[in-house]
């Protein structure tokens, strides 16, 4: 005996030495698994995880899965888990009694260009740096006050969207709307950015061309989001290749704004931040996340809010009698005027409601959380189906139909409630929300007055196809053209 001993492999002593102890630990932790409560998960196979339960359109899977297994389920993509939060009273719970420890953005491989260092305002962790970084853009930016040292800007934007409808509705050509949508709020947003009195044609153009590519990036497989183990994979077909580039173009934009802002633009004050300041700040990620961000959801929102006036021709037609009624015969809409369109406002919240820009990713604080009667682990992913919960058939009658005249009675405001929230949750909803309502109001309220629409196609408006696509935010499937024909 004593002579197998001295032989033996010392990993092999050191293992026998130790299996005590590692029988005890995997005692240990079978029996805490046994009393924790998890959240019921749908049916996983080996390696994919749940990926093969999963569409073209996640929103839409995610909300099948939900019917079956409930509001908070784990789902697996790959690797990676993540819970799916998917009714209204879910949510209310977590922003009532959790906020703070769902305030957390999670590291998406294929966003990780836009976080820079880390010190950006879209993806930095809850606390002191990002309530600063968030404080700077409500000043400069996006609250009230910026929204209306901004609208001489805006009008210039506006006027240039119409003469450029008028060149159609003289040759009575159809136009792809959605572009025009593009344009004047990627216009808008990089005039805000860096205070200039003139149009940015030639910088907008850059941004849509990149946006193409983004989208297409966004609606590739990327591994690591799957199996960080695996991330050497995304090298090997070019994936990450195409993504550095992607990003150093957006790069270049960003230093093109930073070269030409004026003083005391939103861009100038983060500049002298960090270099006077010595604020620890990115400048360029944090132009990065806000800016494509801003430009996504409010292009988004007014391509599906015509989409559902199109499709709606009652509905049409009773927002562009309150816009005359309102107005009148002036050849200019103010914003006192555009606060007396109620109707318009509803058809707003609808489009919000109905169409939101997707799934909002968050992650848990560092310890156990209790929600819905569930063990939620920390440092947890975690995906907010918006889709599914402003459908909640328990807090919208018809759900899926397009009624604006709910929110007559409905009193809910932008800022969220119970099954409605278009802007995000909690301490870390949308800070462009003031800014983000006050375009899609002016935009839509000029295009309801100034012209008609007419299907390009000649056919049924009700017979409009919303097919949709899920790249980084769920858009039209289809570009929407029309005929503009002038009203006024």
């Amino acid at each position: 005996m004593e002579l197998i001993i001295s032989n033996s492999n010392p990993f092999l002593l050191t293992l026998l030495a130790l299996f005590p102890l590692i029988i005890f630990t995997l005692i240990k932790k079978n029996i805490k698994s046994r009393k924790l409560n998890l959240p019921p998960s749908p049916p996983k196979l080996p390696f994919i995880g749940n990926l093969h339960q999963i569409g073209n359109l996640p929103h839409k899977s995610l909300h099948d899965l939900s019917l079956k297994h409930g509001p908070f389920m784990f789902v697996n993509f790959g690797a990676t888990r993540y819970l799916v939060v998917s009714s209204a009273a879910a949510l209310e719970e977590i922003s009532k009694n959790h906020d703070i420890d769902f305030s957390n953005r999670p590291a998406i491989a294929s966003l990780q260009p836009l976080k820079g260092n880390g010190q950006d305002m879209v993806y930095h962790p809850y606390g002191d740096h990002w309530k600063q970084l968030r404080k700077v853009g409500a000043l400069h930016l996006l609250n009230k006050n910026a929204v209306n040292k901004f609208q001489t800007m805006r009008d210039e934007e506006m006027s240039s969207m119409l003469k450029t409808l008028d060149v159609y509705n003289v040759n009575g050509e159809d136009i792809d709307i959605t572009d025009i949508f593009n344009t004047v709020v990627s216009n808008i947003f990089l005039r805000s950015f860096t205070g200039s009195n003139q149009k940015e044609d030639k910088t907008t153009k850059k941004f849509l061309d990149w946006d193409v590519k983004f989208k297409k990036l966004m609606g590739a497989f990327c591994v690591a989001d799957m199996f960080s183990s695996l991330a050497w994979v995304d090298r090997f077909t070019g994936f990450t290749t195409f993504l550095n580039n992607i990003y150093s173009e957006l790069d270049g934009i960003m230093d093109k704004l930073i070269n030409e802002r004026e003083k005391e633009s939103y861009v100038d004050v983060l500049v002298r931040l960090r270099d006077v300041e010595k604020h620890d700040y990115d400048v360029k990620a944090i132009m990065k996340g806000t800016f494509v961000a801003a430009i996504e959801s409010v292009a988004l929102e007014l391509e599906w809010l015509f989409s559902e006036l199109i499709k709606n021709p009652d509905v049409l037609k009773k927002a562009q009698e309150e816009v005359q009624r309102v107005v009148g015969t002036k050849s200019e809409i103010t914003s006192n005027e555009i606060e007396q369109m109620h109707y318009l406002r509803c058809i707003i919240k609808e489009t919000l409601r109905l169409h939101p820009p997707g799934i909002v990713p968050r992650q848990t604080s560092s310890k156990w959380i209790k929600v819905g009667g569930y063990d939620i682990p920390p440092n947890t992913k975690v995906l907010v189906n918006l889709f599914a919960v402003q459908r909640d058939p328990k807090d919208w009658e018809k759900p899926d139909e397009f009624i604006p005249e709910r929110f007559l009675k409905k009193n809910v405001d932008f800022m969220g409630s119970k099954g409605y929230v278009p802007f995000g949750f909690g301490r870390r909803n949308c800070p462009g929300m003031a800014y983000g309502i006050a375009l899609l109001e002016e935009i839509i309220a000029n295009l309801l007055y100034r012209f008609d629409w007419k299907m390009h196609d000649g056919s049924n408006p009700e017979e409009l196809s919303m097919e949709e696509i899920s790249q980084f935010v769920v858009s039209r499937k289809i570009p929407l053209r029309l005929i503009p024909v002038r009203r006024v």
